[in-house]
């Protein structure tokens, strides 16, 4: 029977839209982090290739980490609401 069925999450927009935040915000500190380790130029960029692509994976490809985002986007929008 479970070979028959298939799952797919759908996310909408909105939900997108917050994980590509997420991704930009991860992006921006991960090089920001490797450009400043006091490490060779040529190391810097083998280290931030690898960073950038893992941090790609997570975001855009993890279901997994989509989902904990997800999870982190719903508790904020509701201690949103509560302290207005």
């Amino acid at each position: 029977m479970r070979d028959f069925l298939e799952i797919k999450v759908k996310r909408g927009r909105e939900n997108w839209s917050f994980i590509y935040t997420i991704f930009a915000i991860l992006l921006a500190v991960v090089i920001f982090v490797v450009s400043v380790l006091e490490i060779g130029r040529v190391a810097k960029i083998i280290v931030g290739f690898f960073v950038v692509i893992f941090v790609t994976y997570l975001c855009l490809w993890n279901a997994t980490f989509q989902n904990k985002l997800i999870g982190l986007k719903i508790r904020l929008e509701e201690n949103w609401k509560r302290l207005l």
